[in-house]
This record gives C-alpha cells, sequence and structure tokens, in this order.
C-alpha cells in the first residue's frame, strides 16, 4: 500500500543520491571552491539547484516524456555537454593552480574583484542555470524525479478529493532545491579544505590532475 511518506522519502533519497554522488556540477564546484573558496562558489551553487528545480517544474508538465520520446534530443544534449565538459578540462590541465589560488588569497585579502571569462570556474548564476540543460545527469534526475513527485501528489490530493494537476508540486520542489543545495555545497567546502595545501606545489598538483581527470572521466560516462 503506497503512502505519502514512503514517496516522499523515496523522492527525498532518490535527490540525495544524484545531489551528492560525483558529477560534472560537482566536480566543478570542487575545482570551483578550490580556487575562490566555499562563499565564492555560492552563486554557482545557487544557479546549479535553482536550474534543476526548473527543470523539475516542467518535467511535471511533460518535457520529460517529451524528451523520453525524442532520444536524439538526448544525443544532442549529449554532444554539447561532453564538448564542454573537456573545454573545461583542458583548460584547467593548462592552468598552474597553485598560482591561481594565491591570487585569490591575495585579491582577498586586498578587497580586489576577480573578473573572469564566460564559463571559468566557478560559474555565474546563469551560467550555472544554463549548464543544467547540458548537463546529462541532470536529465536523468528530472526524467524519474517528476514520477515519485506526481505519486506523491496523487495520494496528497487524494485525501483531500481535490487534484489539480500541479497544484501540490511546489512544497517537493522546495524540499527538492533544499536537499540538492546542501548535499552538492560539501564539494565547495571540500575544494575550501583543499585551499591548504596551496603551500605544498606538489601535492597541489596531483589533485589538480586528479579534478582534472575526473572531468574527463564524466564526460566519456556520459555515454554509457
Amino acid at each position: 500500500m503506497m503512502t505519502i511518506e514512503g514517496n516522499v522519502s523515496a523522492l527525498a533519497v532518490f535527490m540525495i543520491i544524484n545531489s551528492i554522488t560525483p558529477g560534472p556540477n560537482n566536480l566543478m564546484l570542487l575545482q570551483g571552491g578550490l580556487k575562490r573558496g566555499y562563499w565564492g562558489c555560492r552563486w554557482h551553487m545557487l544557479g546549479i539547484s535553482f536550474g534543476v528545480v526548473i527543470m523539475l517544474w516542467l518535467s511535471y508538465w511533460g518535457m520529460a516524456s517529451f524528451v523520453v520520446e525524442h532520444p536524439t534530443l538526448m544525443q544532442i544534449i549529449k554532444i554539447v555537454g561532453t564538448g564542454y565538459l573537456l573545454w573545461l578540462a583542458y583548460h584547467m590541465a593548462k592552468s598552474d593552480f597553485a598560482q591561481i589560488v594565491t591570487l585569490a588569497f591575495e585579491s582577498k585579502s586586498l578587497n580586489v574583484g576577480n573578473k573572469q571569462r564566460f564559463g571559468e570556474l566557478p560559474l555565474s548564476f546563469w551560467e550555472a542555470v544554463l549548464f543544467q540543460w547540458l548537463n546529462p545527469k541532470a536529465w536523468t534526475m528530472t526524467v524519474v524525479a517528476p514520477t515519485l513527485a506526481i505519486l506523491t501528489s496523487n495520494l496528497f490530493a487524494a485525501q483531500l478529493g481535490q487534484f489539480k494537476f500541479g497544484l501540490n508540486n511546489w512544497p517537493l520542489l522546495i524540499m527538492c532545491m533544499a536537499i540538492n543545495l546542501i548535499c552538492i555545497s560539501f564539494w565547495s567546502a571540500g575544494g575550501q579544505q583543499l585551499r591548504r595545501l596551496v603551500t605544498k606545489p606538489l601535492t597541489m598538483r596531483y589533485v589538480h590532475a586528479f579534478i582534472v581527470l575526473m572531468v574527463v572521466y564524466c564526460a566519456v560516462t556520459l555515454w554509457f
């Protein structure tokens, strides 16, 4: 017998697993946290969570079904998403990360703002929102999650006897956004903790190389 509590729990667990496990968003936040610190990633994190919630909301109205019925669209998303991740990995690989972190520390102490090019980490709010549309992991989340949410909404509405599609989705969207934001914040915090390695250039290079390889790995695994 299905219950509201059971479906809400299933949706929450699904969001936690998909939000906290390694993926393009989290690796970008790890790199961003290492580069600019936790607070420097605030708009990137908010953009990710807002973008995911917008996609979830649109999926309730049929976007998920449309994507499933048109696999060519997902292929295009994979191609563009892979291209961006490989471009990002290339620019990460050729950068002197110890120097970048040192300059970030210096500019913070001098209250100097750091301008960055489009697509550089951490992303701005709207860049992070837009990236979700190129992130196959975000698409996977938005294709599956609405099923759990609609089941929950139907159960809740059946008890009230007044169901309208979408009427009861906003509490679930808020819950999903909160879960996603909390989970991804751990990766930004982890990046900030790694900043202490700036005094150990060799270790920093190994960490930097590992993150770059993981970004390439994510780009490749989009096709498996």
